[in-house]
């Protein structure tokens, strides 16, 4: 059996225009997603740290666990992009440097982050996340590392993916970045 985790970058300037594209394959399944598995599988509460860095004590297991779909505007959970660059770590907790919600200066307009229904194409079977982000801040901002913010329990979120883009993206001001992750087990 094989998990794989792949992403796609899409650029478009303010008139819809592709401007960029990547897409590669993620080996970046951090500390806190296989934490949330084990907890998940062995009925057992964790010490978690979240995205803001603090550990939580007795957390996991529970029905909203890995939960990843977020309204527009909403960033604790669900596709995030920022302009860190250091490499991705195992123990990593969030992004290095996280893109904030809005229209000011160096800051970005978080769409819905949508969590498709799995597909089964034997011998695979995979889902997608994907999310939109408008750059309405006036100028352009250029995406280095976008990752997935996961609920871990009550008002506590992980980061359970993290990449460094190959190819930073240099969205133009009224441009979007649409980042799309497949994930996907082959037996």
């Amino acid at each position: 059996m094989k998990h794989e985790l792949w992403y796609s970058v899409v650029v478009r300037d303010r008139q819809g225009k592709v401007i960029s594209r990547e897409r590669r394959k993620s080996k970046s399944f951090l500390k806190a997603w296989n934490q949330l598995v084990y907890s998940n599988i062995s009925n057992f509460r964790l010490d978690m740290i979240d995205t803001g860095g603090v550990l939580r004590v007795d957390v996991g297991f529970t029905g909203n666990s890995f939960e990843m779909a977020a309204a527009a505007g909403l960033t604790t959970r669900g596709i995030r992009v920022g302009t860190g660059n250091t490499a991705v770590a195992i123990d990593d907790y969030a992004l290095e440097t996280p893109i904030a919600e809005g229209i000011g200066a160096g800051q970005m307009e978080h769409l819905v982050c949508t969590v498709a229904t799995s597909v089964v194409a034997p011998p695979s079977c995979s889902f997608l996340v994907s999310r939109a982000i408008v750059n309405n801040s006036g100028g352009v901002i250029t995406v280095r590392e976008a990752g997935i913010y996961m609920f871990i329990f009550t008002n506590y979120y992980g980061c359970g993916v993290r990449d460094v883009l190959t190819v930073p993206q240099a969205v133009p001001d009224g441009g979007t970045i649409t980042i799309d992750w497949t994930i996907q087990v082959t037996v």
